[in-house]
């Protein structure tokens, strides 16, 4: 990913969106914000514990961004919701929803992480654009899959025109998970979890920073999604992923794991110009 600073707001970039004019995605770092303490600086959850008011301050900072007056979130539940945002949407988050699409210019949609991965979507043809929160448990259900079933109901798109990023999240080298997600992905396609999951030989080899302990893997999600994103439909080739960990990189983002739980939020944006 390619590093930005706009006045004292870092953010990423993903290589491949950079080629199109007509549309912005970005993810921002835990740099050029108004937070203190554990959510310093640039915290943009809002039930993260952090003082409102400064995250108010925060998300305006970022929406500056992409010259709009505000970002569209919805409350996201670790669900499979995926919105479709209309024209002139002005108004406040929208509830039970881990995804958003829309064909709407200045019309920012943004997910929150810290750990799990925002899966960036973009139509050059038809100039829809789209993001979904994926945690394991999105993962699970799809929920890349299912944003890109729905922008070709809402907008007609073909996967195959698609152009996708996968954000930064906790990387293979730290995730370690045990029974439940395990036996999550193994009943949801087992032929998935063959590639997505190491296993303590691999792992106690040095191909992992972090422990492997007895009965319990480490996750890909990267892998995990841009397979579900295949699936789908989207060209591998046309699949970019950060390979940035969020727990190895506690400097430049917020890893809900890596700081037991008391951290901010950043987010992943991305927008029609």
């Amino acid at each position: 990913m390619i590093e930005y600073d706009e006045h004292g707001v870092r953010f990423c970039t993903f290589e491949s969106f950079e080629a199109y004019d007509d549309v912005i995605a970005f993810v921002t770092t835990r740099t050029g914000g108004e937070s203190r303490g554990p959510y310093a600086s640039l915290n943009l959850g809002m039930r993260s514990g952090d003082d409102p008011a400064a995250v108010v301050r925060n998300r305006a900072r970022v929406a500056a961004i992409t010259g709009a007056p505000a970002l569209v979130f919805g409350r996201q539940v670790h669900g499979k919701r995926v919105t479709a945002v209309p024209e002139g949407y002005s108004g406040g988050a929208f509830d039970d929803t881990d995804a958003l699409i829309t064909s709407a210019t200045r019309l920012p949609l943004a997910v929150l992480t810290a750990d799990c991965a925002a899966v960036f979507l973009f139509d050059p043809k038809q100039r829809a654009i789209g993001i979904a929160h994926a945690g394991w448990r999105g993962t699970v259900a799809g929920i890349a899959a299912l944003t890109v079933v729905r922008m070709g109901d809402e907008f007609g798109s073909d996967p195959a025109d698609l152009v996708a990023g996968i954000g930064p999240s906790i990387g293979p080298c730290c995730y370690e998970v045990g029974a439940e997600v395990i036996d999550a992905f193994t009943d949801a396609n087992a032929e998935m979890a063959d590639e997505v999951f190491v296993d303590p030989d691999i792992a106690s080899a040095g191909s992992f920073r972090a422990s492997m302990n007895e009965g319990r893997k480490h996750l890909d999600l990267w892998r995990a999604n841009e397979l579900v994103l295949v699936a789908a439909g989207v060209r591998e080739s046309a699949i970019e992923i950060s390979r940035l960990c969020t727990a190895c990189r506690r400097d430049l983002f917020y890893s809900h794991r890596g700081e037991k739980g008391v951290t901010g939020r950043f987010a992943g944006v991305i927008a029609l110009r």
